[in-house]
């Protein structure tokens, strides 16, 4: 929404509604049916801070990085279980978790993105995207 140039009350509202789906746990889940997992709560929590609604240093933004440092594997990824309908053959990309790499990869590069925000390093104010 940020990027696409929403009004800041549509993002204040949608940022306070993505908020709110925190679960107890920390984190956030795709569909309210599925549990947690670290791609939901990556994307959550860098959505909610490009908002500019949620700082890397509330207790929110605390419990999600939380939630994704005790939930990452020992090789420093994270897994998420594949949802999708198997119809490509599948391709080791050399990605652990075989047929659940690639949305393992992705939720990486969330959980990854949301706690680099949230180092103190990364604490600077944010220049405006334009992509």
């Amino acid at each position: 929404m940020i990027w696409g140039g929403a009004k800041p009350e549509t993002v204040r509202k949608a940022a306070k509604e993505l908020a709110m789906l925190q679960r107890a746990d920390g984190g956030w889940g795709q569909v309210p049916g599925l549990a947690s997992d670290a791609y939901a709560t990556g994307q959550a929590l860098v959505a909610l801070r490009e908002s500019g609604e949620l700082a890397t240093v509330s207790q929110g933004y605390r419990r999600g990085a939380k939630y994704l440092m005790e939930s990452q594997g020992t090789d420093g990824s994270w897994y998420v279980r594949t949802r999708s309908v198997g119809i490509q053959p599948y391709f080791d990309a050399d990605f652990p978790y075989k047929n659940d790499q690639f949305i393992s990869a992705a939720a990486t590069n969330w959980a990854t993105q949301a706690l680099l925000a949230g180092m103190p390093e990364a604490r600077t104010p944010q220049r405006k995207s334009h992509f």
